[in-house]
C-alpha cells in the first residue's frame, strides 16, 4: 500500500514539475544536448536496458535463488540421511576371566578383546514420524520460493512504470525545448528584419528594443528548458543503467503507450499474488510449529564392519547390522512452541489484511486512472486545437505586419502565444502518457 501511495505521489510531482516548465522553461545550445556521446533510445530499448541492469531486479533474482535453496534444504530434511562413520578406541585394560573346570580338568583363560576397538559403519537415519513438522516446513519453503518469484515480477512491474514515467517526462522536456528553440529562431529572424528596416528608416528604435527584449526572454526560457531536458535525461539514464549520463528519448510524444487490445482484460498482479503466497507460507509455518508439539520418531539402520564386533572372544574383524528406533517428545517448554505457532498465525492474518487492502487500493486506482486518462485526452485535444489556431493566427498577424496593418506588440504577442500553446501541448501530451502509464500499472502491465 505504501508503494502504491508513493507511486501516485511521484506522478503528481512529475506533473507539477512539467507545469513549472511551461511557466518558465529555457535551453542551453541544442548542439550541447545532441552531443556525439549522448545515448538516444526508444521506449522498448529503455525497458530492455533497465530490465538488464536494475539493482532492484538483481536483488530480487538473488532472493529467488536464496528461496530456492531454502526450499531444497527443507525438502531434503524429509528424506532419509545416508551417512558413513568410523571410530577407534584403545583401552589400557580389558576383561579377562579364568574359568576352573573342576578337579583333574584343565582351567580355561578367557580374554574379551585386547583393548583395541575399531568400527566402520554405513547407515540410514529415517524420520519415521515428525508430527507434520518437516512436511509443513517444506510446504512453507515452497510457498516462500513462489513469493520470491512473484516479488521479482512486482519489482519488474514497478520498474516498467518508473521507466515509462521517466521516458514520458523526457519526451515532454524534449518537445518543450524544441518549442522554445523555434521561438528563439522566429524572434531572431524577426529582430534581423526589424533591424534592417530601422537602418532603412522603415522601423523605429522602440520596435527594435521590443523585439530584442522578447528575444532575451525567449533565450532565458530556452536555457531553462535545456536544463530541464538534461535533468530528465539524467533521471532516465540512471534507470537504464547509465548513471551520470543523460539519455534522450526517441519517439513521438503523441503516440499512445497502450498496446492494441489493451482493454481486453487485466493481467494478474504479481504484488497481490506475492502477498497471497507469503500468507500461505506463514500458515504452513504455523502448522510446522504445531507439529513440534507431537512426538518425533526416528529410525536408524546401520551396517558395521568392526573389530572385535559382537564376538569379543574371537577378537577379529567382522560384519554385522544394527537397527534402532528413538522417540523424542518434549512435554513442557514453557509454551515456546505454541508461541512460535501463534506468531506465524498472526503474521498470516496480517498478510491477509494487507492483501485485501492493496487489492482495494488497486481497484480504486484503476477506476480513477481511467477517469484521469479520459480527462487528459480531452485536455490534449483542446491543447492541440489551440496550438493549430495559434499557428494560423501568427500567420495572419505576420501577413498584416508585412502590410504594416499590425503593430509590433501584436506580432510579438502572437509569437509568445504560439510558444505558450506549444509548451502547453507538450504538457498535455505528457499528462496523457503518464495517465496511460498509471493505468497500465494498475492493470499489472
Amino acid at each position: 500500500m505504501r508503494e502504491f501511495i508513493k507511486s501516485l505521489t511521484v506522478v503528481a510531482a512529475v506533473l507539477g514539475a512539467l507545469a513549472f516548465g511551461v511557466a518558465g522553461a529555457g535551453a542551453a545550445p541544442a548542439d550541447e544536448m545532441a552531443a556525439a556521446d549522448t545515448l538516444k533510445l526508444d521506449l522498448d530499448a529503455c525497458l530492455a536496458r533497465a530490465a538488464g541492469t536494475a539493482p532492484a531486479l538483481q536483488a530480487a533474482t538473488a532472493a529467488i535463488d536464496e528461496a530456492a535453496a531454502i526450499e531444497h534444504e527443507a525438502r531434503a530434511r524429509t528424506l532419509p540421511v545416508l551417512g558413513a562413520g568410523g571410530a577407534y578406541q584403545y583401552t589400557t585394560e580389558h576383561m579377562q576371566k579364568q574359568v576352573t573346570m573342576g578337579p583333574g580338568l584343565p582351567s580355561l583363560s578367557l580374554e574379551f578383546g585386547d583393548g583395541h576397538v575399531a568400527d566402520l559403519n554405513l547407515g540410514l537415519a529415517l524420520p519415521v514420524y515428525t508430527g507434520g513438522e518437516l512436511s509443513h516446513a517444506a510446504a512453507a519453503a515452497a510457498a516462500g520460493s513462489r513469493a520470491a518469484s512473484l516479488r521479482e515480477g512486482s519489482a519488474r512491474l514497478d520498474l516498467s512504470r518508473n521507466v515509462r514515467q521517466a521516458f514520458c517526462v523526457a519526451l515532454a522536456r524534449r518537445d518543450q525545448l524544441q518549442a522554445t528553440d523555434l521561438a528563439v529562431t522566429r524572434l531572431r529572424r524577426h529582430l534581423a528584419i526589424v533591424t534592417n528596416a530601422r537602418k532603412a528608416g522603415a522601423a523605429t528604435e522602440e520596435a527594435c528594443l521590443r523585439a530584442e527584449v522578447r528575444l532575451n526572454q525567449a533565450s532565458q526560457q530556452r536555457r531553462l528548458a535545456a536544463a530541464a531536458c538534461d535533468s530528465a535525461g539524467l533521471v532516465l539514464g540512471r534507470l537504464v543503467g547509465k548513471p551520470g549520463a543523460a539519455v534522450h528519448p526517441l519517439g513521438d510524444a503523441a503516440a499512445t503507450l497502450l498496446p492494441a487490445g489493451a482493454d481486453a482484460g487485466t493481467t494478474p498482479r504479481a504484488d497481490l499474488a506475492a502477498l497471497a503466497a507469503e500468507h500461505d507460507r506463514q500458515v504452513e509455518l504455523a502448522a510446522s510449529a504445531r507439529g513440534r508439539l507431537r512426538p518425533r520418531v526416528l529410525a536408524d539402520v546401520r551396517a558395521h564392519y568392526a573389530r572385535p564386533g559382537v564376538d569379543l572372544l574371537a577378537n577379529d574383524w567382522m560384519g554385522y547390522g544394527t537397527m534402532g528406533v528413538s522417540v523424542d517428545w518434549p512435554l513442557w517448554d514453557g509454551g515456546a512452541r505454541a508461541a512460535r505457532s501463534s506468531q506465524a498465525a498472526a503474521r498470516a492474518r496480517w498478510l491477509e489484511a494487507q492483501q485485501r487492502d492493496l487489492g482495494e487500493a488497486v481497484a480504486t486506482a484503476a477506476a480513477t486512472t481511467g477517469s484521469a486518462l479520459a480527462a487528459a485526452r480531452d485536455q490534449e485535444a483542446g491543447a492541440d486545437e489551440r496550438a493549430r489556431l495559434q499557428s494560423r493566427l501568427l500567420a495572419m498577424v505576420e501577413g498584416r505586419y508585412a502590410q504594416q496593418s499590425a503593430t509590433e506588440t501584436e506580432y510579438l504577442d502572437a509569437q509568445d502565444e504560439l510558444t505558450q500553446a506549444e509548451l502547453e501541448l507538450a504538457l498535455a501530451r505528457a499528462r496523457v502518457r503518464l495517465a496511460e502509464t498509471a493505468w497500465l500499472w494498475t492493470q499489472g502491465r
